[in-house]
């Protein structure tokens, strides 16, 4: 069989929306780099870890993948990648200094990235309904860095549109550590304010920010709602990682480019999934929309502490306000978060005794992941399989 038609016939039975190139990226992943984990397969292929797992079973059952201490192409299966695929490069250019991310946290500042990360040990609990995923400790402090190396910080006011990342946390740790150490001779910006549906998470701000003495405001509010007359037309960059979802996109971004004030170079640092082409196209176009010109985009920018399915990763957006001033929306009432617009499949059936459970009902935890760690309440078991053509 062509390698085409069997490239096709995994991303139909996977229900690939990246199609055939899906497959192919995950064998490339596995001809560079294996034997690999499942997980950095995933990375590699940008593939949310479900659906590698899913495309890893069928390349199995091809017979073109298997698992030895990590997943590691059969014969057909490199004979297939070198003869029919024309791949035969295992080079790795990836910068090895940045990893890609063109952001290098400097030892001087690893201290902060350590006390942040002993902040976040004290944040409050993922509210999986608000699409809440935690980035990393050092993924704040890059997007802070990434924020003063392009002009977005220093005398600006900023606003973060949502802030379970604990962004604004790293640019005050950011800015004290300049202070400290004699590298810059004034507050770092005028200004940092948050914006939040969530008073748990709006609290910690505050407590933390209080205790390590960082000047942070911060106001309740749910962006579905029009932007606080205070805050329109105030600040000069924004910061977001938004749901993943297109309306999601839409909203915290046309929300951002209302509280840009006219005179502002409109930066806004905009982290979001790795999307297929077809859907990527729609989100480009959301920025067209709002007059947001791409600037650059840095793929595997941001790591996640409790996304597995996204694959732990997601891609930063650089964008810059260069149309003229949105129309303020209306109150938004549709489907926001990823629950609500692309309902995930959430029956699940124990692979021990086959008891099925439905994530966030009857008592059962709202994530596979902490279904898993307390075990089937009929047998103990910690494996779970998804019930494909079951609803949500």
């Amino acid at each position: 069989m062509a390698a085409t038609s069997i490239l096709d016939l995994i991303a139909q039975a996977t229900r690939l929306r990246e199609g055939p190139s899906g497959v192919s990226a995950m064998l490339r992943a596995v001809y560079r780099g294996g034997p690999l984990r499942l997980q950095d397969a995933a990375r590699e292929a940008r593939l949310p870890l479900p659906v590698a797992t899913a495309v890893r079973r069928e390349l199995e059952k091809a017979g073109l993948l298997e698992r030895r201490h990590g997943l590691t192409l059969t014969g057909d299966g490199r004979e297939l990648v070198e003869r029919d695929l024309g791949m035969r490069t295992q080079i790795d250019v990836t910068c090895p200094t940045c990893a890609g991310h063109g952001i290098v946290i400097p030892d001087s500042l690893q201290d902060e990235v350590a006390r942040l990360a002993e902040i976040i040990t004290h944040a409050p609990s993922v509210d999986v309904t608000l699409d809440q995923a935690p980035c990393s400790p050092d993924t704040a402090m890059r997007r802070a860095l990434l924020m003063l190396q392009n002009g977005a910080l220093e005398g600006k006011r900023v606003l973060l549109l949502g802030d379970d990342d604990s962004v604004s946390i790293a640019i005050g740790l950011l800015g004290r550590a300049l202070r400290q150490n004699d590298l810059t001779k004034a507050d770092l910006t005028r200004g940092v304010t948050v914006i939040d549906a969530d008073e748990r998470r709006l609290a910690f701000l505050r407590d933390a920010a209080a205790r390590e003495g960082l000047a942070i405001e911060t106001v309740h509010h749910d962006l579905r709602r029009p932007l606080p007359a205070a805050l329109r037309r105030s600040f000069d960059a924004i910061e977001t990682d938004p749901p993943y979802t297109l309306e999601g996109a839409r909203l915290f971004l046309a929300r951002g480019c209302e509280a840009l004030t006219a005179q502002a170079d409109g930066h806004c640092f905009f982290s979001f999934a790795h999307w297929p082409p077809s859907q990527t196209l729609d989100l480009q176009k959301v920025f067209v929309e709002l007059g947001l010109a791409v600037r650059a985009v840095w793929p595997n920018f941001n790591r996640y502490a409790g996304a597995s399915v996204l694959g732990n990763l997601g891609q930063l957006i650089e964008l810059v306000h260069a149309g003229e001033a949105a129309a303020e929306l209306p109150d938004f009432s549709g489907a926001l978060y990823t629950a609500e617009v692309n309902p995930r499949q959430r029956v699940y059936a124990c692979a021990g005794c086959g008891k099925e459970i439905v994530l966030g009902q009857d008592g059962i935890p709202a994530t596979i992941d902490e279904a898993k760690a307390r075990g089937c309440s009929h047998c103990g078991g910690h494996v779970f399989r998804r019930q494909s053509g079951r609803p949500s």
